[in-house]
């Protein structure tokens, strides 16, 4: 007699399961798992278990009653966890009550699993949390970008589809993440930032112990019912947050007086050497800041016309300096820039990883909200007499004034640990405006912004996406202007203005 017929349950006999012994798990309740799962969460799952299973064991598995007895055969079932861990990383949380466990329980579990244990792998779960958030226009983009036979890329195939079938060519491995992080990064920068994130983690860094312990307490900013699920955020159901009150632990504190440091590099004049103009103009930026963020409760540090090593070491003296009893860092740099760079007064170039990395290290500033907000452009266009491109300059000749630099910046990352936002005043490879007397769009833009919603106790994401769509709808001389928002902010970030 098999297992299932002791059990009493009869299935189809394309299942040809071999006889095995479930120690550790009822039968009954597995199978009632496997029929309130469906087609596509089966897929899920076989997705997430690919480093668990023999790929050739796996492809023949159709149900999750399968898949199960394929994890038993290998003794993963001993883990009691598994099973729970993978409805949760699908969010399936109802089903754990037909196993008598609670997210709760499970999660606390986690955290405290022996180092020894096959759970689902952070890799898994990071593909798996940006499958979750793939629109179909950006899997369309995907499926047009990726270099895969087009016999795999027909109409149903989904994005785990897609990177199963880059792993079985080798373009995708937890060691092989630069062809899928180049796909992404052109459709959907907040889709590539998870790769950064997860890369990030695996090299030491990582999302602050005491911040995730109680997932059930972190949300992400913009949306409540998006939960972190190991290495990645994915979306639950909306009945998981039918509640409208703040919970606990869901808003950094800002109560701290000062609240932090917001220091202000603000460069106007640079040297005749570097053959960069001066910025007119930005004088004005750095007045708005310096009033805002006073408003705001910060201490104010204000840093005129610095050098590329200037703005590193001042930087560093940052670090140095404790905030143990402050509750955020904010920095504001005005200049000239490339991709992914800012340039100082001697027109040498600062990557801006070399300002967020050395605060993100800073271990007063661990689990505290670390805002950057950067004034300069992302690549190089031409300007006019009235709206100036903080870019440097092609040189101007009488026929042409405003000539096409053919320079070709490095490409350069921009990592972004965990609590921090990063505000950009313009996508990569494009220019940003500033006014020769008004001060810079985006700045300008942001300041009035956070003037008229802090009082009405908006999140900073909320804020950054109403001066998105301000700055994009201004008319520059033809031109446009977009800013792009980076964050791996943990919890809503409400900034106090008294």
């Amino acid at each position: 007699m098999t297992l299932f017929e002791r059990h009493g349950n009869t299935f189809p006999i394309l299942f040809k399961l071999d006889v095995v012994n479930i120690k550790n798990m009822d039968l009954p309740k597995l199978h009632k798992i496997d029929q309130n799962l469906t087609s596509s969460e089966v897929a899920q799952l076989k997705f997430l278990c690919m480093d668990l299973i023999p790929k050739k064991r796996l492809e023949t598995v159709n149900d999750a009653i399968e898949l199960f007895m394929r994890l038993d055969e290998l003794t993963l079932l001993d883990d009691r966890l598994l099973v729970p861990e993978l409805l949760i990383t699908i969010g399936r949380l109802d089903l754990l009550a037909i196993l008598e466990m609670s997210r709760e329980d499970v999660e606390r579990n986690l955290q405290q699993r022996d180092a020894s244990s096959k759970g689902v792998s952070a890799f898994r779960k990071m593909l798996f949390g940006i499958s979750e958030d793939m629109t179909e226009e950006n899997l369309r983009s995907v499926k047009f970008l990726v270099e895969l036979p087009k016999a795999k890329l027909g109409p149903s195939a989904t994005f785990l589809d897609v990177m199963t079938e880059m792993e079985k060519l080798q373009k995708l491995g937890e060691d092989k993440l630069d062809e899928l992080y180049n796909i992404l990064d052109k459709c959907d920068k907040q889709l590539a930032c998870r790769i950064q994130e997860y890369r990030a983690q695996e090299q030491g860094g990582r999302l602050p112990l005491r911040e995730v312990s109680d997932i059930d307490q972190v949300s992400l900013p913009n949306e409540s019912m998006q939960r972190y699920a190991g290495n990645g955020w994915r979306r639950e159901s909306l009945g998981t947050d039918s509640d409208t009150e703040p919970r606990p632990g869901e808003y950094y504190n800002t109560t701290q007086r000062p609240l932090g440091y917001c220091l202000i590099i603000n460069n106007l004049n640079f040297k005749e050497t570097s053959s960069l103009s001066n910025r007119p103009g930005t004088n004005k930026d750095k007045a708005d800041l310096s009033r805002v963020f006073g408003r705001m409760h910060f201490e104010i540090e204000v840093q005129d016309d610095l050098t590329a090593f200037e703005i590193k070491d001042m930087i560093k003296q940052f670090t140095k300096i404790s905030h143990t009893q402050m509750g955020a860092f904010v920095c504001c740099v005005l200049s000239h820039g490339e991709k992914g760079t800012v340039l100082g007064v001697d027109g040498k170039e600062v990557e801006i990883r070399e300002l967020t990395m050395p605060i993100a290290e800073c271990p007063t500033l661990a689990s505290k909200p670390k805002l950057f907000f950067i004034q300069a452009c992302q690549g190089r266009e031409r300007q006019n007499s009235v709206w100036t491109a903080d870019a440097p300059e092609a040189n101007p000749t009488e026929e042409d004034p405003f000539e096409d630099d053919a320079y070709n910046p490095a490409l350069h990352s921009i990592p972004i640990e965990a609590d921090m936002l990063i505000g950009m005043a313009t996508v990569e490879h494009y220019q940003s405006f500033r006014h020769i007397r008004e001060g810079s769009i985006y700045i300008q833009e942001l300041c009035h912004q956070l003037e008229e919603l802090c009082p009405r106790k908006e999140d900073i994401l909320s804020i950054l996406t109403k001066v998105n769509r301000e700055v994009s709808l201004r008319s520059l001389g033809g031109r446009k202007q977009m800013p792009e928002p980076r964050y791996t902010l943990t919890k809503k970030l409400v900034l106090p203005m008294d």
